[in-house]
């Protein structure tokens, strides 16, 4: 298949896929009224277009080699221990104290489960994805455009989120979710440079979502408590001195492979051999 007709198919397929979402975003209030799962079932379909919808940009990208990456073994080690801020935003403490409690089936909260993992594969694909890697793509490699680069995108990520607002969120909470918004989006954008690999980053903020999600949208009961509290510190600071350590060991060569941007690569490497000469 031609480079052009591939293209105009991709485009094509954007262009189907954002128009039925759009649609069923129109039709929000006649699917949410389906019944009880009314809701869940208009956020996968609705996120799971979106997520096909950037695929397509990714696709048509530099950075497009991010959806095909092999998962390597320096890159899971990066992965694991980021892993660890989603799996603790379960309330482990209170619920296996019996303070929180999961009584839906097991069909809602598989249900659930999958909204969780098509909000964390468009929200990903689009921030990380397409924002982030236009971003980065237009600051540069140096380390400071790096760290501009996953601030801006990581703040676009959060400020986003203030349109909760308009579905009846509370301002307290939506203020708080702009906060560790920002701090989630910072950290999935150095896991995708040091990677090269976007599904680590939807499996992490899938994860994330799902674990901080399950107890208050399945069951019910205290989340958080002063042992929650300092148990979720502690986990916190070491993953986000681990982050920064990852941060500031970022080279330029990451970041080209990232943006899949060989001629500069090659340039760099006959710079570098000439400067060593």
């Amino acid at each position: 298949m031609k480079a052009s007709v591939k293209r105009n198919l991709l485009l094509a397929f954007f262009a189907v896929s954002l128009l039925v979402m759009l649609v069923l975003e129109f039709m929000r209030d006649g699917i949410v009224a389906l019944g009880e799962h009314g809701e869940n079932l208009y956020l996968i379909s609705t996120r799971a277009l979106g997520a096909f919808a950037c695929i397509v940009l990714v696709l048509l990208s530099r950075a497009k080699k991010i959806l095909y990456a092999k998962p390597t073994l320096s890159a899971t080690l990066c992965f694991v221990p980021c892993m660890l801020i989603a799996i603790n935003n379960f309330p482990f403490i209170t619920f296996f104290s019996g303070r929180a409690y999961i009584d839906a089936s097991a069909r809602s909260v598989l249900l659930y489960a999958l909204v969780c993992v098509c909000v964390g594969l468009f929200e990903e694909m689009a921030f990380r994805g397409c924002v982030f890697t236009a971003v980065l793509q237009r600051m540069g490699k140096r380390p400071i455009d790096v760290f501009w680069s996953i601030a801006i995108s990581s703040a676009v990520f959060g400020i986003v989120h203030l349109l909760n607002l308009f579905a009846g969120a509370g301002i307290g909470s939506v203020i708080l979710q702009v906060g560790y918004s920002f701090l989630i989006g910072g950290m999935c954008s150095v896991i995708l440079i040091k990677t090269k690999n976007i599904w680590y980053c939807v499996l992490l903020h899938a994860v994330y979502n799902f674990a901080g999600g399950v107890v208050p949208e399945c069951g019910g009961g205290e989340i958080w408590d002063t042992p929650t509290i300092v148990l979720t510190t502690i986990v916190a600071l070491v993953v986000a001195a681990f982050v920064i350590y990852l941060l500031v060991k970022i080279r330029p060569e990451e970041v080209t492979a990232l943006l899949n941007d060989t001629k500069k690569s090659e340039q760099n490497i006959i710079e570098n051999t000439e400067k060593e000469i």
